[in-house]
């Protein structure tokens, strides 16, 4: 069980460093739509949705 909610993790990260995401929220969409369907479940904490966020952001600037 660790290890898969760690692969959701880790994939949540490569999809906000991607730069194609534009939040959280689309990540976690992304990861459903992948079958980690306990995503929504893992991603639930405000510190995580803001680390996902800022990253986010940061990669779409850096895409420029």
């Amino acid at each position: 069980m660790r290890r898969k909610n760690l692969e959701v993790y880790q994939a949540a990260v490569r999809l906000a460093g991607s730069g194609k995401e534009r939040d959280w929220k689309s990540i976690q969409e992304r990861l459903v739509e992948k079958g980690y369907h306990r995503a929504p479940e893992l991603l639930d904490s405000e510190k995580i949705r803001a680390i996902l966020d800022i990253s986010c952001e940061q990669s779409r600037k850096s895409r420029k």
